[in-house]
């Protein structure tokens, strides 16, 4: 699934629907893909064989080719988003780009049932028919800004089963919050007042989330940043200073672990790319 993350997606209807009573879909073949995320009411949907009926907390898939039908109830009418779209997948092969296609693997119908993931998206949907509807110039590059992370969002909770986006949400901010202070001295407990937990909770969830303990991945931030000061002709004692260790010893030790060689090392070798 990771090469649907290079999806490039182009629109042909974005739309926010509130249905009437006589809302429905005649029977037809889809051209393009349809995703909708129901937020309030009902409607029965077919696709080939297959039927279902969507409530709220619902997204439904159609794909180009298959055969559709809907209709909504008057005593209780769906309100949802829906988009329709085409993609390609770039992908870089030693000839050059070549443009793939990758299946969406989603069924009809899957159901968001993680609270906040579900508020995310109906904020995500909500933003995506905003821009559309805006009729900016530059609105094609929004959109398809938004609507990746919609599908990043979808293709993570069909890998993982259940997401926890709540948890997702908390390591995305104390990763920001590393990003921003990662020169400081920062411990386990100072990140996990940044979200109001505690320690040992951030510890289980940055793990199960990211595959490194917070103080790990705060390392690797820093090293990251130490390869760039290394890159702009920095000294040693000036760049682990600079990048939150103070002791020397200590920066190149955890240098060499992350790089698999020590800085020196690093920088001798990015000079000798250079003659």
């Amino acid at each position: 699934m990771e090469e649907l993350l290079n999806m490039f997606p182009q629109f042909t209807h974005i739309v926010e629907r509130v249905c009437t009573p006589s809302w429905q879909i005649e029977q037809e073949i889809c051209r393009t893909y349809n995703l909708i995320l129901i937020y309030d009411g009902e409607a029965d949907f077919f696709c080939n064989q297959q039927s279902y009926r969507g409530k709220k907390g619902d997204l439904i898939c159609f794909k180009p080719g298959e055969t559709r039908s809907a209709h909504t109830f008057e005593d209780n009418l769906m309100r949802c988003y829906a988009v329709d779209f085409l993609y390609t997948c770039p992908v870089w092969e030693q000839q050059g780009w070549q443009l793939c296609h990758f299946e969406l693997p989603f069924g009809l119908h899957q159901k968001i049932g993680d609270r906040y993931l579900f508020t995310r998206l109906l904020d995500l949907f909500s933003g995506l028919t905003g821009e559309w509807l805006s009729g900016k110039q530059n609105r094609a590059g929004r959109c398809r800004a938004t609507f990746m992370e919609i599908i990043n969002l979808l293709l993570l909770q069909q890998g993982r089963g259940e997401l926890h986006y709540d948890r997702i949400r908390k390591v995305e901010q104390v990763v920001c919050y590393m990003a921003e202070h990662y020169q400081e001295a920062l411990t386990l407990n100072d990140l996990s007042r940044v979200v109001r937990i505690s320690p040992s909770y951030l510890g289980s969830i940055f793990k199960e989330t990211t595959g490194k303990a917070p103080i790990e991945y705060l390392i690797t931030i820093r090293i990251q940043k130490a390869k760039e000061l290394i890159d702009e002709g920095c000294s040693m004692t000036e760049t682990a200073d600079r990048v939150g260790f103070h002791d020397l010893f200590y920066f190149s030790k955890s240098f060499k672990k992350n790089e698999g060689m020590p800085p020196s090392e690093y920088r001798r070798s990015k000079v000798l790319v250079l003659v």
